[in-house]
């Protein structure tokens, strides 16, 4: 009865790592990636209460890596729109940044719908959350579309589409 309880152990042992294995040598779909590097970027450009001047230049640098060379940025008639590179997005997350003292973003319903091999379509609702320095808070709602790029085996944003959901 022993012995058999120990082989069980060992074989349970030997199907734990082979998942592991098997998960950490698992190419992850095309869709895995991208929303990985949603969640990337939603986490990035996300502040908490307690971050740092340094924190906020280490999430803003590793935005940069999440966008194409040349990013079209659409907000209805804004005159934010147009196309900008990765370091230009980056510095404008930075200085929202500073605008609060704590903010949060989030995905909801999103939709990842590949358009090619290379290409990818990402609808979802943004949502952000957060207190400004002067102590207000604020809550919003946007419907977003990103499109992105596989670009050098990364999925890279090439363009964002920020529309306001219509109050009743």
């Amino acid at each position: 009865m022993v012995k058999n309880i120990k082989y069980i152990a060992i074989a349970l042992v030997l199907v734990v790592i082979g998942i592991i294995a098997f998960s950490f040598f698992e190419d992850p779909s095309p869709e895995k990636q991208i929303e990985k590097q949603l969640e990337k970027f939603l986490s990035n450009a996300s502040k908490s209460s307690g971050d740092k001047l340094t924190t906020g230049l280490l999430k803003s640098k590793s935005l940069e890596s999440l966008f194409a060379p040349r990013c079209k940025f659409y907000v209805g008639v804004s005159s934010f729109s147009g196309t900008y590179t990765p370091l230009q997005l980056s510095a404008n997350a930075m200085r929202c940044r500073t605008m609060f003292k704590r903010v949060k973003f989030s995905a909801h319903d999103v939709e990842i719908n590949l358009t090619s091999p290379d290409t990818a379509r990402v609808d979802f609702t943004g949502a952000l959350s957060g207190l400004t320095k002067r102590g207000k808070s604020i809550e919003t709602y946007k419907e977003l579309t990103c499109n992105l790029q596989l670009i050098e085996g990364e999925w890279l944003i090439n363009a964002i589409s920020i529309r306001e959901i219509i109050k009743k």
